[in-house]
């Protein structure tokens, strides 16, 4: 019984949440970047190539196009043979999605370096 006890105390410490770093609810929402990261964002070295991040959007940004994964979630909704999943770790200072549908797979990891820049660990983007 006390190691029944154990066990149970150890499972609940284990899996309380972590204020700085979670997996946030979606609210039907396929994603949910944090208020500090939501904006564009332009490469420093190259002002052509970026991410906006909507509340419920991650778009990427080549030239004057900007290609939304959102829109990928809603054309295969009705397609029950097309499965699309939102993994996100969501923090004050990181933000993780992995999206993934048919056999492609997407993964976007951004650090907040100041209230202007983001980075993903190859490049610099500031916000316009």
């Amino acid at each position: 019984m006390k190691k029944l006890l154990l066990l149970s105390a150890l499972l609940i410490f284990a899996c309380s949440s972590d204020s700085d770093s979670y997996n946030r609810p979606t609210n039907g929402n396929p994603f949910n970047p944090p208020n500090w990261i939501q904006g564009v964002w332009m490469e420093q070295s190259a002002d052509i190539f970026g991410y906006e991040f909507r509340a419920d959007d991650i778009c990427t940004i080549t030239g004057s196009q900007a290609t939304c994964n959102k829109a990928i979630v809603e054309l295969y909704e009705d397609v029950p043979s097309v499965q699309t999943n939102v993994y996100e770790e969501i923090s004050n200072t990181r933000y993780y999605v992995v999206f993934s549908y048919l056999t492609l797979e997407n993964t976007y990891e951004f650090d907040k370096i100041s209230e202007n820049e983001i980075s993903n660990g190859q490049s610099i983007y500031t916000k316009q």
